[in-house]
């Protein structure tokens, strides 16, 4: 009967397909291939033990320009993705004129050269490779696991053409990046490009800054979407969520980062750049959370959360983390103004010092004062260059 062939047929089919899936390869999400187990390497300043950021996490083409380094004390970090525990990373970094490294960590931390221990190849120029290798056993042993990571970087240490290379920075945020000075009527990113132009470090300013919008708010009205289109290209593109939404609702905020903006960028940024997650401030009212302490641990764990999360290379700019610093001895008011959320002139000062040494990949300890008063403007870059690695 015609029936009863056609069900014959189907469970022939059916005990194929199931001998293939028996037989099939499997592959662990544990195991090698492609699975992302160093999610990037870090320059670390050994003095401070903090990654320098704008250097941090190395791309291709990254330059470790040491004309720029508060001293010549650093290393090299591999960082592990969430959720990876491999039992020893191998390192090996060759440069073009035969300067090499090779080791093999075996516990966490991951360094190049020892933990906090200078790399003297960090510090000599030339033109490096660095392959990175995570294994499942200590000392190199089990096998592989994860997709070696490797990046192509320079060390210099003379004046270079891409010195006079103008930068691109993409701007999008709200009235936390948006808010302009009493005293000249900049907001961050015009004082960052201010900073720029009196180091003589050109710099292309383009900004999407809505005030009171969260950054899907931004991306269903279509305010973003030209700027991410591709026609333009960004060293690095800052963002910068809603007060609040990251620390109350970070599926929300991570669905907004890698469904709408992390398909953007492949497109829209040149090749080694970087994407800079603004780290927002815990606001003098900390509400639904019981003290702005708790404001801040929600803070640090979840932006921590969406960078790990981001596969794109990124780092979180510590701008809370500096308001912490300063308001721990200066008090809420000498960075917010009195609505209780928004930065006043000293506030927007301490970001655009912080952008401009990320961005520029330089300590902002001897930025120019502006319109602020030298004690004050001081304070204000010694935190920042601190909090960024300088």
């Amino acid at each position: 009967m015609p029936h009863a062939r056609r069900l014959r047929a189907v469970i022939a089919l059916v005990i194929v397909a199931a001998a293939f899936v028996w037989v099939a390869p499997r592959v662990s999400a544990s195991g090698g291939g492609d699975t992302p187990v160093i999610s990037a390497v870090q320059i670390v300043n050994d003095v401070s033990r903090r990654p320098i950021l704008g250097l941090s996490p190395v791309t291709d083409g990254t330059v470790v320009d040491l004309r720029r380094l508060p001293h010549r004390r650093i290393s090299l970090q591999a960082v592990i993705a969430a959720g990876a525990k491999p039992g020893s990373v191998a390192f090996t970094m060759e440069g073009t004129k035969g300067g090499s490294v090779s080791r093999i960590e075996s516990r966490t931390p991951f360094f190049l050269c020892g933990d906090y221990v200078d790399c003297p190849l960090l510090t000599t120029p030339d033109v490096y490779t660095l392959t990175v290798q995570a294994f499942t056993g200590a000392t190199a042993t089990g096998s592989p696991t994860g997709a070696a990571f490797s990046i192509r970087f320079t060390v210099a240490a003379t004046q270079d053409s891409a010195d006079a290379r103008p930068l691109d920075v993409l701007f999008v945020g709200n009235s936390l990046l948006g808010t302009a000075t009493e005293t000249t009527r900049e907001d961050t990113p015009d004082l960052v490009r201010h900073f720029a132009a009196l180091e003589g470090r050109p710099l292309n300013v383009t900004k999407v800054i809505h005030f009171g919008y969260s950054l899907r708010h931004t991306w269903n009205d279509g305010l973003v979407a030209t700027a991410l289109d591709g026609t333009r290209q960004y060293d690095f593109i800052v963002l910068q969520e809603y007060s609040t939404l990251v620390a109350t609702n970070l599926p929300a905020a991570r669905d907004t980062l890698l469904t709408l903006y992390a398909p953007t960028f492949r497109r829209a940024l040149k090749p080694g750049g970087r994407v800079i997650l603004f780290k927002n401030w815990a606001l003098a009212n900390p509400a639904p959370f019981r003290s702005r302490a708790a404001a801040k641990a929600a803070i640090d764990a979840n932006y921590a959360a969406l960078s790990a999360a981001l596969s794109t290379p990124n780092l979180l700019a510590p701008i809370g983390d500096e308001f912490e610093k300063i308001i721990a001895t200066k008090g809420v008011s000498h960075l917010i103004v009195a609505d209780g959320k928004h930065p006043n002139d000293n506030a927007v000062y301490l970001d655009a010092v912080t952008l401009f040494g990320i961005v520029f990949a330089t300590s902002p300890r001897d930025l120019a004062q502006l319109y602020l008063p030298a004690d004050v403007a001081a304070h204000l870059r010694a935190v920042a260059a601190t909090a960024i690695g300088y």
